[in-house]
């Protein structure tokens, strides 16, 4: 039997996540999968990629010239934030698919862009928000849409980073608000992916605050981890509220400087109440529990405590999960040459738990709004924010 063709990837971003994540699935010849060609403005990145992988790069971050001559298949966005948007729709005004690192675009504006290019194009764009794929996070997902807990109605979610984790965003690129848009977007885009994910439900109405509490300009003498470069403009503390379209509200926060790093999460319904703990690295440096615990608290019955098993791997095993499924053909599942079959649909729909273009807009859509109301006060509306966005039919009002 004849094999099946590869899949031709091309790469742009030869930064530290393309290195860590993307780049080891081509160290060996593979059936499935091929590196065809990597981009990146930084001649010594580019000379490394070209020596190690040996296929051609292209010294620039505009990925046309290398979408042109090699005619990949899908094309993988690792490249600064501030550069996705436009690469992607370059991708997919070539009918060419689409896996990007988070945040999918560094505005609201951006990120509804790229949905109606998408929608013109005969190709797809996945986000990589893989902290869908951590098997903690699908078990709290399975446990809400089995109704253990009712409708929901209150979430509270609160993050904080490590202060080696925390303060290193103020010492590269993502210090600048222009390159990263804050906190809020470059990171916080992944939590506020979880709750509409977790919810099934688009946010509708955000009330942020912002500030500047841990971090402070000044020279680095080596003696101080709270001094940062004084072009540092973003914030290292993210309060929100987030008002759903079904009535939900969610309370958020983001600490970039705590003596532990992971979150807490209460998440309220009209039957109940789920408590989660996530640790990455646990107070003091320690190494944190083999085991994740959710507490199921129901309104007439007694508790239970469901344990879930911490994977190994980058980002506790989520990497691993998030790159077999898109990978190995969901995100071409798009388009089916050949009069091929749909997937299966599987608990989580046709798509799995893969986020899709119209959900990575609405996480850089929140982080915006949590930047507005900060800076002027008051409430912002999504909607304002993603403007001519057109929901595909069935995605519309929830997350999939």
């Amino acid at each position: 039997m004849a094999e099946p063709p590869s899949t031709r990837y091309a790469l742009v971003g030869a930064g530290t996540r393309a290195w860590k994540t993307y780049l080891p699935l081509f160290a060996h010849p593979s059936p499935g999968r091929s590196l065809v060609g990597v981009a990146d403005s930084d001649p010594r990145r580019l000379a490394e990629v070209a020596e190690r992988w040996s296929v051609p790069v292209y010294p620039t971050g505009d990925v046309r010239p290398m979408l042109d001559d090699l005619r990949p298949e899908v094309l993988i966005v690792t490249s600064p934030d501030c550069a996705h948007a436009g690469q992607i729709a370059a991708a997919l005004d070539a009918g060419v698919h689409v896996l990007t690192e988070k945040p999918m675009a560094l505005t609201a504006r951006s990120a509804a862009s790229v949905v109606a290019a998408e929608q013109r194009s005969r190709a797809t764009v996945r986000v990589a928000h893989n902290m869908r794929y951590l098997n903690l996070h699908r078990t709290i997902r399975d446990l809400l849409a089995e109704g253990r807990i009712g409708t929901p109605t209150r979430a509270h979610l609160s993050y904080r980073l490590r202060p080696d984790h925390g303060r290193s965003y103020f010492l590269r690129w993502h210090r600048r608000a222009a390159a990263s848009g804050g906190l809020q977007i470059t990171k916080s885009c992944h939590h506020f992916d979880l709750l509409n994910w977790w919810l099934a439900d688009r946010p509708q109405e955000v009330t942020g605050w912002t500030g500047r509490l841990h971090y402070h300009p000044g020279p680095d003498r080596g003696d101080d981890e709270r001094r940062v470069p004084a072009d540092a403009d973003i914030a290292d503390t993210v309060s929100a509220v987030i008002r759903y379209r079904g009535g939900a509200i969610a309370h958020y926060s983001l600490s970039a400087r705590s003596p532990w790093e992971g979150y807490t999460l209460t998440v309220q319904g009209t039957d109940g109440e789920l408590a989660a703990r996530y640790e990455v690295v646990a107070a003091g440096g320690a190494r944190p529990a083999d085991r994740y615990t959710v507490r199921l608290s129901p309104v007439d019955g007694p508790p239970r405590r469901i344990t879930v098993p911490r994977e190994s791997g980058t980002h506790s095993g989520a990497d691993a999960r998030m790159l077999a499924a898109l990978l190995d053909g969901a995100l071409l599942d798009g388009e089916l040459p050949d009069g091929g079959a749909p997937p299966s649909p599987g608990p989580y729909g046709a798509r799995g738990p893969a986020a899709t273009a119209v959900d990575g807009a609405y996480a850089v859509a929140v982080g915006e709004a949590v930047t507005r109301s900060a800076a002027h006060g008051g409430p912002v509306a999504i909607d304002g924010l993603l403007p001519g966005l057109v929901l595909p039919e069935a995605t519309a009002g929830r997350s999939v």
